[in-house]
């Protein structure tokens, strides 16, 4: 009986784990909060939370920015914005490593606490690491979080905080809004 409870219990944690993926849909026609999660997931996968909050607060700030489409799924499915969505890939998720389940519980929890928090001003964000975009000069350097240097428009302040307003490690931005991107 002690070794059938065990046998159970492993294939419970095996199942938990390894053998039932995760998914998620990847497409414009998903509900904002999918759209937000695939973004978070495809472009910070692998950065600390702050990062993954503060790339989902730029998809919201943009959505209030006349310049940007008026809703989330506009805004990620936007040409030209977000290199995983104009690729030939599906970009669907399927995590069925425990590192991509992590990921991609991160990102799900990432977008719930920016919905309730809200947009934070950040209009751009890139990872100079794969990318030194020339637009980059012509707006001001708020800081980074993880992988990416968030920016605003010329002119505009930064907010007090990259990521979350409350509560964990903060990642200070550049309030004075002083200095492009380097």
């Amino acid at each position: 009986m002690k070794k059938l409870f065990i046998c159970f219990t492993l294939w419970i944690g095996y199942q938990a784990t390894y053998a039932a993926p995760d998914t998620v849909t990847c497409n414009r026609n998903q509900s904002t909060f999918n759209c937000m999660v695939c973004n978070c997931y495809h472009e910070t996968r692998g950065e600390p939370m702050e990062g993954k909050i503060a790339v989902a607060k730029t998809v919201l700030s943009r959505k209030e920015n006349d310049e940007f489409p008026d809703t989330v799924c506009g805004v990620v499915y936007q040409p030209a914005q977000f290199s995983w969505t104009a690729d030939k890939y599906k970009n669907n998720i399927s995590a069925s490593k425990p590192e991509d389940k992590s990921a991609l519980q991160a990102c799900r929890a990432a977008v719930d606490l920016s919905i309730n928090e809200g947009p934070n001003g950040l209009i751009y964000f890139y990872n100079p690491r794969k990318v030194t975009p020339g637009w980059a000069r012509r707006v001001t350097s708020c800081g980074r979080a993880g992988e990416h240097v968030f920016l605003v428009p010329r002119g505009e302040k930064c907010p007090k905080y990259l990521g979350a307003n409350r509560g964990g490690s903060q990642q200070k931005s550049n309030t004075s809004g002083g200095g492009a991107a380097r």
